[in-house]
């Protein structure tokens, strides 16, 4: 039987020295030769009949390194889950030399989940922003939808130019008489308002019509290049050369038609104002949850391990990326991440991690349990979001080993009602516009 010894270096880190007897050793070391003598081939004998004595004079130090990882392969996790250690990740693993005649120690430096001894997580003082739903927000809503589905048609003869038409321009500049190349453009495409070009520029065109042509004089920005006509005057030329306005489709119910999914307008706006209401109460509820964070990290300040941080970065960083993929973007063309990106999240992988732990340690204080029913009924619900059957769904989670990491999430959202049921709690009603902002947010 292996023994083991435990030195703590911190709460999340351990230096643990495994002892395996001598007779396990000899066992070990004798299966490697074994195994080896079927298979060897040595000069001046047919295969697998070459003495052991010689096969040991020429592979001593091979059968030694491959005892040596067999040995640690099978006594390493079986001893840790014999003592009750959890292992998160190994930091190294320093082996002595293996003799066949003596017991074989290795020491191993691993990384642990930190102690946990929730307490005050009670009573915890909770305010809850209730969003009031305002009609606006259903207009609102409506009018990005009429913006997202407008179509650019031909400026009228007689129309003139207004913010928001898109123009196609030849702009010639020039300071005290020479050209400046840098703004000398042709066939300059731009939306009037948006100011590309030079700061307040665009107000050059408004009034105007297609076809005609006008002088302007402005001066040069400060962060002009190059740097030496900065503040200088600049004398433009321009030319109209062709004009079109965004005409946004009218708000009936041939509109809510074209999107697809709607028989009349009415239904359209029965839909905006659910998904409306559905946001605002989920935000609600994200800032509770944020709150019960903060105040149980607060209560109970944890060193996490490394390993465990990272690889909360790693599925911060992918999630980042599935949303890049799903809005279109290619992923053979997203470039590799960065380190700087990684530091950037990490402040929030950390408080992902101490969340996790304390609301776990918690879900097993209080004997809070998931039910095969209530994961069942999680997979349904991601099923539906994401258009799969529930079967695949299942399958899949399964394949990945990611079953255990939707339950988890079910377990804490179990823990989080627990621990708003047992709050003090006050109630904030946020104002329209306030809540439109947020519900905003909370669409990105």
């Amino acid at each position: 039987m292996t023994t083991i010894q435990v030195e703590n270096i911190s709460d999340v880190r351990k230096k643990v020295i495994f002892e395996v007897p001598q007779e396990k050793v000899t066992e070990m070391i004798d299966a490697e030769y074994r195994d080896l003598k079927k298979s060897v081939q040595i000069k001046g004998f047919r295969k697998g009949k070459a003495p052991l004595s010689i096969i040991r004079n020429y592979f001593k130090e091979k059968v030694e390194a491959d005892a040596s990882r067999r040995i640690i392969e099978e006594t390493f996790e079986p001893s840790l889950q014999e003592n009750q250690i959890t292992l998160v990740s190994v930091v190294k693993i320093e082996p002595e030399k293996v003799q066949e005649d003596k017991p074989f120690k290795y020491v191993a430096e691993i990384e642990v989940p930190p102690p946990v001894d929730v307490k005050d997580y009670k009573g915890l003082q909770l305010t809850k922003r209730v969003r009031r739903f305002d009609e606006d927000l259903v207009n609102k809503r409506l009018e990005d939808l009429r913006e997202r589905h407008a179509k650019l048609s031909p400026l009228s003869e007689d129309g003139t130019i207004k913010n928001g038409d898109y123009l196609v321009v030849d702009i010639s500049a020039s300071v005290e008489g020479k050209p400046v190349p840098a703004l000398t453009v042709v066939d300059y495409h731009l939306e009037v308002g948006r100011n590309f070009y030079l700061p307040g520029f665009d107000s050059t065109f408004e009034g105007m019509k297609q076809g005609e042509s006008t002088s302007a004089t402005f001066t040069l920005p400060e962060d002009f290049v190059p740097s030496a006509l900065v503040g200088k005057t600049g004398d433009f030329e321009v030319t109209i050369k062709d004009a079109k306005e965004r005409i946004k489709p009218a708000l009936d119910d041939d509109f809510a038609k074209d999107l697809g999914e709607f028989e009349s307008l009415e239904a359209l706006k029965d839909s905006i104002r659910k998904d409306i209401q559905e946001s605002l109460e989920a935000e609600t509820k994200r800032e509770l949850e944020n709150q019960i964070v903060d105040s149980l990290i607060e209560r109970h300040p944890l060193q996490v391990p490394e390993a465990m941080v990272e690889r909360q970065i790693d599925g911060i960083v992918e999630r980042g990326r599935m949303n890049l993929i799903s809005m279109g973007i290619d992923a053979g063309r997203l470039p590799p991440v960065t380190q700087a990106q990684r530091d950037q999240v990490r402040p929030s992988a950390e408080r992902n991690v101490k969340a996790g732990l304390i609301l776990k340690a918690i879900g097993e204080k209080e004997q809070v349990e998931v039910s095969d029913e209530e994961l069942q009924a999680e997979i349904e619900t991601r099923a539906k979001t994401m258009g799969y059957s529930v079967d695949y769904l299942k399958d899949q989670l399964e394949a990945r080993n990611l079953l255990q990491e939707v339950k988890s999430m079910v377990l804490q959202a179990k823990v989080f009602d627990f621990l708003k049921e047992h709050a003090n709690m006050t109630e904030e009603e946020v104002a329209p516009d306030e809540a439109s902002s947020e519900e905003e947010r909370g669409k990105e």
